[in-house]
């Protein structure tokens, strides 16, 4: 008989799946994955790992391996339900002779060059002496289970059983939008002959680049639940050329532009409006600072200067840059200097929660954050919809404090990796209780008490009932170990 004894197991934090890595037993043949260890309120010990075997794993026709988990600390031991592993021909005979083991937690026929996994979970009367146990795995690979002293182990680790926690977690319902406004924003490249201000719609690209806008208004148009309620046209030149005709071409274009608009639709005069910039220096200063011209922070430079002057200056970086690199500015920079922008603005109506569900698959850029909130409110937390809710929330509404508080507090009540929620909460607004609630809750299942307890305290002071619960919770933390 050959009876080999393997320490395997790492207590994990309460509530979370094990971070440890797998520990593989048996000849390599087999394996152990996400371990598990946590005792309840009412002193029960829960036990749960896969216990993989792997597709090298042999176990001959007429035999059997027994895989058994034991806890034992300081000589005092405790056997857990084994899994007991046939062979074909060995579960023939057993079946036949009506002979199964009935201490088994599963027994199982081999399947030769398979992987197979064993999902295995016990619970058991918690017992002092387990508070500081190894959990070992004694493979008994010919099947004959008699009991046999151990070899003595130096212990590798120990259980370290902790309270699972049930944490509070905060939401914050947000508060309605009196007008939902949305708004659309594009960007346009026509063409036009030098010096020109008339729209030419067959000209060069110009058909797609007016498609573009009507497209925008059209699709807006279309939309029963949307009203329009301003469409802006933004127009600029680039800096090349004298100052005061390109003031001259960025007003006379966008004004083509706005009167190209007015003839295709019906809108009021009030509804259209425009503006213009005579150099988007702005947006040269954004192509030099990502390009990789070797005279990138000197131009940089050049550009910040405040002078009134800016023939002058953009004469200055002509002579500064040489003849090769202004070329490449006119060719590969200024042309996209000149564009107009438009901005179609526009209002939506209200939706109910039966909208909102069909719209946060297909439209979520009308519903507003409460109608997020309110159709997360009908599914169960946590389930698969909970979560979509406000993950598509904080997409909508990415710098909004409340949106981040929810998507903080969501992934933290899914487990796991608590990265995610950090980042969140960066975002979220620090001086409102549910935020420090949920930073005292990643704290707690980060076993950092300490700050726990501070951030519970000041949640608190600021009213939130959670942080109360919370702060019981930090008390049955930190006296478990000790019972």
């Amino acid at each position: 008989m050959k009876k080999v004894i393997y320490l395997i197991l790492l207590a994990t934090l309460p509530g979370l799946k094990s971070q440890a890595q797998s520990v593989v037993v048996y000849k390599d043949q087999v394996r152990i994955e996400n371990q598990s260890v946590t005792r309840s309120d009412d002193n029960r010990l829960t036990i749960s790992m896969d216990i993989i075997m792997q597709e090298n794993m042999k176990v001959s026709s007429n035999r059997s391996a027994i895989l058994t988990p034991i806890l034992e600390s300081n000589g005092v031991t405790k056997e857990l339900p084994p899994v007991v592993v046939y062979g074909r021909r060995r579960e023939l005979v057993n079946e036949r002779n009506n002979d199964v083991p009935e201490d088994a937690f599963a027994v199982i026929r081999r399947k030769r060059n398979k992987e197979q996994t064993v999902n295995y979970l016990v619970q058991l009367p918690y017992e002092a002496w387990m508070q500081k146990a190894n959990l070992v795995m004694d493979a008994d690979l010919c099947g004959c289970r008699d009991l046999v002293e151990a070899e003595t182990l130096d212990p590798i680790t120990t259980l370290n059983i902790l309270h699972k926690l049930q944490p509070a977690i905060a939401y914050i319902a947000p508060k309605a939008e009196d007008i939902k406004r949305r708004a659309v924003e594009g960007r346009a490249f026509l063409d036009y002959p030098v010096n020109k201000t008339v729209i030419y719609p067959e000209y060069r690209r110009n058909q797609v680049e007016l498609a573009k806008i009507r497209a925008t208004i059209d699709t807006i148009r279309a939309d029963q639940n949307i009203s329009i309620t301003g469409i802006r046209m933004d127009g600029y030149a680039s800096p090349e050329g004298n100052y005061a005709n390109n003031d001259r071409l960025a007003k006379g274009r966008t004004q083509a532009l706005l009167n190209y608009v007015r003839k295709l639709y019906d809108f009021p005069d009030n509804l259209l409006t425009m503006t213009s910039t005579p150099e988007d220096w702005a947006g040269f200063r954004k192509f030099v600072e990502n390009s990789t011209l070797p005279q990138k922070e000197e131009i940089l430079q050049i550009i910040d200067l405040d002078e009134q002057d800016m023939d002058a200056k953009e004469h200055r970086i002509a002579r500064f840059v040489g003849t090769d690199t202004y070329r490449f500015l006119l060719n590969e920079c200024y042309p996209a200097l000149r564009h107009s922008d438009y901005v179609v603005a526009y209002t939506v109506r209200g939706f109910s929660v039966d909208e909102t569900r069909e719209l946060i698959h297909t439209r979520p850029q009308q519903l507003s954050l409460q109608e997020i909130y309110n159709l997360a409110q009908t599914y169960e937390p946590g389930s698969e919809e909970f979560n979509y809710a406000f993950q598509v929330a904080a997409v909508m509404f990415p710098d909004d404090p409340t949106a981040n508080l929810n998507a903080a507090a969501m992934e933290i009540q899914r487990g796991g990796e608590l990265a995610a929620a950090k980042k969140h909460l960066e975002k979220a607004d620090p001086n409102v209780g549910e935020t420090m609630n949920n930073l005292g809750v990643i704290a707690l299942m980060e076993n950092d008490l300490n700050t726990a307890e501070k951030y519970f305290n000041r949640a608190k002071e600021a009213g939130i009932q959670a942080a109360e619960q919370n702060l019981v919770e930090v008390a049955k933390q930190r006296s478990f170990p000790t019972k």
